[in-house]
């Protein structure tokens, strides 16, 4: 992680550790304890090592870690779908050409699948070169260089790739190094690992397209076997699955010698899914078995989530924490937008919770993402690549949560909120980007998969309605590229106008596209030719037609819940990653700055028992207060480190005190100098504010052009058009000073997360940056 030199020397008169301080201190708040006799299903995978007698294959087994990556058959300027960076590109009887012009050749692999490179070991392709020596491909910020063989015909050329590291990482290719001369690719190659499966029987997070669950592997012919106290109106839910096109497996389960449940499974690209009564044996002592039949030797059969509940009422709330990408709360009718974009928000509001000033610690969702789900700051967790993760110290809302007895599922439509991000952690069902994708269609999703989204929580909420359960749902509507399906479009645009504005926007964007979006400035429509009053009026309507289609998703989810029976035992969380710019400070588009309509987000909660009091509250709160808030109504413990503070004060109509600062941040793109056309994509940026005012201080600005510092005043301008730092240099000062005590703060932090927090931070120093605000959790 970068230092930053220039804040350092602004605080030159003399400034030291935040952990020496000793002004202002209070008592470290004790985390809420879990509430007594709380049901907790019992997990099988969890006690394995310690429960389960196994009889297993000593044969060893192995399988592919994920599907082969092919692009060939280039017949078509459709089937190019890798992104050309220097050079020019065509077809020619399905190969893809490329040619230099007066710079070598450069093309990236599609986004979209991300490769996790973990689970890949080479790169191979087959490729034709008129001329050149070497053939280079680059993997983040490895290169691997080989010798281009004969000339003019066709060479198979192999990377082996050494990255053991989890995340995604830009895949780029330099088939040749001439300046100006043709090469013809056949096919691209992205060859996966072998998993092996050394032991006879062990745990895994194994994945099926894109489908993910923490599973018990054996090396059947196998069984398992437990001796547990069966509960009345007993349940066993399991999964099975298989790792390749093998010998079909047969699976049983047994209680007590009697065969419960059997099917054999064929299929290696799918789970299946089983549910077994076993409230016969309910308040007996039960041997049950696992076992795995096959004809083949070492055939591996996968147990998936194994679980023993009961349909008896449970003394647990549910949790629905539902995320809607890109969505600012001043589009919202819920925080009082002209038009009615958010008819069920609103009406929900109006029996829940409302936080009117909540602030995102970042204005992408990888960063944003990753500080909801772990109580962290962007700036502490530190995320800037796209293939980085959280630290291995941090704990995630989904680790809690199952802890204390939640089965835990996420269901995202955005790649950045799952594995390549580490948000895995603690998730028992994991359904990734690549799976809404095949719940959806252009035809009738358009830009929209909110509705993806609901056709898989939905059976998943069917089969677990009877346990206590953490739903985490993301959909992308409202994000760019702004296609709301039919009937929704309408109602704030005219449809006969779309396909001008989606010619307009692709043709406009070109390269300048950054987080998912494309940064388009009136200078840009000038040039081009495009009206741009026309353009952006445009680009709102149908981004408004967005929102108003994912309330109408978020009602059908509420009211599947309804229809399960389980809502009045549901706590729903609502809230946004970040908003969307229309040219408020020059551009569109997300992630290049920190002003309101990138950091302002939605956030309300909503159950009758535990928020029994509907209330709107005015006070700046943040991202990071998701996650203590929700583990201090659930009755379940805070980890010692979390940077969120609990609002349950506000639930409970009580005094609340902020004890450290509201802050969000943002770091230099590392793309910036390629793909960027905002100047403050090449800085970092800070921003620290209170009820009154709101400083952005830029790491480098005069670099760029930009001012260093800016103050506004959020009580007559909260769009921030007019900088007054110039008029208030005595309150740019205290907030300055308050910045800096918080980052090294935050270095402290970082430091211990990267190693482990109870490894890494005395109980003196957690306590004394607990003391001083810098460490949230409950305020009790």
């Amino acid at each position: 992680m970068r230092e930053n030199s220039t804040l350092r020397s602004y605080f030159s008169s003399g400034f030291f550790i935040v952990v020496m301080l000793t002004a202002g201190c209070r008592n470290a708040s004790v985390p809420a304890q879990p509430a007594t006799k709380k049901f907790k299903p019992y997990r099988f995978d969890d006690e394995f090592q310690k429960s389960a007698s196994i009889q297993a294959s000593s044969v060893s087994s192995s399988a592919l870690m994920a599907d082969p990556l092919v692009w060939h058959n280039f017949l078509s300027e459709n089937d190019i779908t890798w992104e050309i960076l220097r050079g020019r590109a065509g077809y020619r009887q399905g190969d893809l050409i490329l040619k230099g012009e007066g710079s070598t050749p450069v093309i990236m692999a599609p986004k979209h699948p991300l490769i996790e490179w973990s689970r890949y070991q080479a790169v191979e392709i087959r490729m034709l070169a008129e001329a050149g020596k070497e053939i280079k491909i680059k993997i983040g910020n490895d290169e691997y260089r080989q010798k281009i063989g004969p000339l003019r015909q066709y060479i198979d050329y192999r990377f082996e790739v050494h990255i053991d590291e989890p995340g995604s990482r830009p895949l780029l290719i330099m088939p040749t190094d001439g300046l100006s001369d043709l090469v013809a690719i056949k096919w691209i190659k992205v060859i996966p690992r072998k998993a092996n499966f050394t032991e006879p029987a062990g745990r895994q997070f194994i994945g099926k397209r894109e489908e993910y669950r923490n599973t018990l592997y054996v090396r059947s012919p196998a069984t398992i076997t437990y001796e547990i106290p069966v509960p009345v109106q007993a349940q066993l839910h399991f999964g099975m699955g298989i790792t390749e096109k093998q010998d079909p497996v047969t699976f049983r389960v047994m209680a007590e010698g009697h065969e419960v449940y059997a099917k054999t499974i064929a299929d290696p690209d799918s789970w299946e899914d089983a549910e077994v009564d076993l409230s016969p044996f309910g308040g007996k002592n039960v041997k049950l078995v696992f076992a795995t039949d096959t004809k083949g030797a070492a055939t591996v059969g996968l147990w998936a989530n194994p679980l023993l509940t009961t349909k008896a009422p449970k003394n647990r709330p549910n949790v629905l924490l539902y995320l809607i990408d890109t969505e600012r709360a001043d589009h919202t009718s819920l925080y009082g937008y002209a038009r009615d974009t958010t008819p069920f928000l609103k009406k929900l509001g109006e029996h829940s919770i409302v936080f009117e000033d909540c602030q995102v610690q970042a204005p992408r969702t990888k960063q944003s993402t990753a500080s909801l789900m772990t109580s962290l700051y962007s700036y502490t967790h530190g995320i800037i690549h796209d293939y980085d993760t959280i630290p291995k110290g941090s704990t995630t809302l989904a680790q809690q949560l199952r802890s204390a007895g939640y089965v835990t599922a996420s269901v995202v439509a955005n790649p950045f909120a799952g594995r390549i991000t580490g948000l895995d952690r603690g998730v028992d069902y994991l359904e990734e980007w690549g799976v809404v994708q095949r719940f959806r269609t252009d035809a009738h999703d358009r830009g929209t998969d909110s509705e993806a989204v609901n056709k898989i929580a939905f059976p998943w909420l069917e089969k677990h309605r009877d346990e206590p359960f953490f739903l985490y749902a993301h959909a992308t509507d409202p994000h760019a590229p702004y296609r709301p399906p039919a009937g929704f479009e309408e109602k704030f645009a005219n449809p006969k106008e779309t396909p001008e504005f989606d010619r307009n926007y692709k043709n406009l964007g070109g390269k300048n596209k950054y987080a998912g979006g494309t940064v388009i400035s009136r200078a840009a429509c000038q040039k081009a030719g495009v009206d741009p009053d026309r353009f952006i009026r445009r680009a709102i309507d149908r981004y408004d037609g967005e929102i108003l289609h994912n309330d109408w998703s978020l009602e059908q989810l509420i009211n599947k819940l309804r229809e399960l029976g389980v809502l009045d035992n549901t706590l729903v969380v609502v809230v946004s990653d970040h908003g969307e710019e229309f040219w408020e400070h020059g551009w569109t588009s997300h992630g290049h700055s920190l002003y309101e309509e990138l950091t302002s987000g939605v956030f309300l909660m909503w159950n009758p028992k535990l928020i029994p009091s509907p209330r709107r509250v005015r006070d700046p709160v943040q991202l990071i207060d998701v996650m203590p808030t929700v583990l201090d109504l659930v009755g379940a413990p805070i980890p010692e480190l979390v940077e969120g503070q609990s609002l349950l004060p506000f639930v409970k109509g009580q005094d609340f005190q902020r004890r450290g600062p509201v802050m969000t941040s943002r770091f230099a793109d590392p793309e910036a100098k390629e793909i960027g056309v905002v100047p403050e994509n090449r800085i970092d940026a800070l921003a620290l504010l209170d009820a009154n005012w709101k400083l952005i201080y830029r790491d480098k600005a005069k670099e760029v052009g930009l001012s260093k510092v800016e103050l506004y005043d959020r009580r007559t301008d909260r769009g921030e058009t007019k900088n007054i730092a110039g008029q208030h240099p005595q309150d740019v000062d205290r907030m300055m000073t308050e910045i800096g005590k918080w980052m090294e703060a935050q270095r402290v932090i970082r430091s211990s997360l990267t190693q482990g927090t109870k490894a890494a931070m005395d109980p003196k120093t957690l306590e004394r940056l607990r003391s001083l605000g810098y460490i949230g959790g409950s305020n009790q």
